[in-house]
This record gives C-alpha cells, sequence and structure tokens, in this order.
C-alpha cells in the first residue's frame, strides 16, 4: 500500500499565538519529552530521513513546526517537554502558546503522546494528558523505541498505559526497525476522516 504520508512538507515554524496560521482543517500536535523520539517517528511515518531535524542532544525543536502532509492536513511537532537549552522565559511561553491553542483551535483533532516505552507516563506525560482531557481532545499513547525491549515488557508496558489513560489508542513503534507505523499511520488517518 502507497504510504499516505510520503509527501509531508515541512511548512514554517511558530513561536507566538498571533503568528498561528487560519484556523481551517485538521491538525495533530505531537507531543513528548525531550528525546521521546517525535523526530524520529516524523521521519519514519514519511520514509524521509531528512523531514524533521534530529538530535541527541534534547531540546532541538524550540516552535510548535508545521508540516502538511496533505491540503487541509497538517502534524504539528511541539518542542519536547523538560527541553533543557531554551531560557526559562521561552518554557513560561510555551505554556501559554499551548494553553491559548488548546482553547481556541478548531482545528485541533488530536494529539499524539510519544512516550519511551522505557519510562511511560511521567509526570509530564501525565500532566499533557490532563490538558487533553480538559479540552476534550483525543488522544494516542505512542510508545517509542520498542526494539530496546522485550516483547514481553512492550505487552506489559501497552496493558500499563491503556489503564492508566484514557488513550483511544496505544500503539508501540520503533523508528529502528520501523514496527508499527503501518498501525500509526492507520490512527492519524482516523483523525482525518472523523
Amino acid at each position: 500500500m502507497k504510504n499516505p504520508f510520503k509527501n509531508t512538507t515541512f511548512l514554517f515554524g511558530v513561536t507566538k499565538a498571533k503568528n498561528l496560521p487560519s484556523d481551517d482543517g485538521i491538525e495533530v500536535l505531537l507531543s513528548g519529552r525531550s528525546n521521546a523520539g517525535k523526530s524520529s517517528a516524523l521521519n519514519s511515518l514519511a520514509d524521509n530521513k531528512k523531514l524533521a531535524r534530529i538530535s541527541k542532544t534534547p531540546g532541538r525543536t524550540t516552535e510548535i513546526n508545521f508540516f502538511e502532509v496533505e491540503e487541509g492536513f497538517k502534524l504539528l511537532d511541539l518542542p519536547g517537554y523538560g527541553f533543557a537549552k531554551s531560557g526559562q522565559s521561552r518554557i513560561k511561553d510555551w505554556g501559554s502558546l499551548l494553553g491559548k491553542y488548546f482553547k481556541s483551535r478548531e482545528a485541533l483533532k488530536g494529539v499524539l503522546i510519544f512516550m519511551d516505552i522505557r519510562h511511560s507516563l511521567k509526570p509530564i506525560d501525565l500532566e499533557m494528558i490532563k490538558l487533553c482531557e480538559s479540552f476534550d481532545i483525543d488522544y494516542v499513547a505512542v510508545l517509542t523505541k520498542s526494539d530496546k525491549v522485550s516483547k514481553n515488557i512492550e505487552v506489559k508496558a501497552i496493558q500499563q498505559v491503556s489503564k492508566v489513560t484514557n488513550a483511544i489508542e496505544v500503539v508501540s513503534i520503533s523508528s529502528l526497525n520501523k514496527r508499527g507505523f503501518g498501525n500509526l499511520r492507520k490512527v492519524l488517518l482516523g483523525f482525518k476522516n472523523e
């Protein structure tokens, strides 16, 4: 089957609410702690190693990056929570930008919450989950780096996250061996087809 994310392109980055583009179409946020594997996952989703910048250094993404999958369907890559390289004032800006975004954005249809499968459901992940739930936004828990654990641990992690959250789906992926991306693409297309 042809990859519907193959032609995804980077549009622009935004750091202030006033610079957000017009509120139309469908937007899905990609969120997660620094180094949870969001950028690698985005690249694997599109089969394009150069789509999103990847770094071993946490905190490389410092703005909301807009990626267009197709006309009217965008993925928004958020800065990782706990990103160390940006100052405290930048972190405060993010809180207010995200709050405004969640409160007023009609185009927002869902959030992917990326968590390293070895360290899922940290307090900061639970805060993002709470934010989604308080605005009644559907979210998907995406457990990354599944190649680093046994199948047994992977199954237990999926069960634990399913039990503790109201995620509409819990997906396990590995950008290294491309496992789980068919399922992740299906989940994302579900937001588009709602």
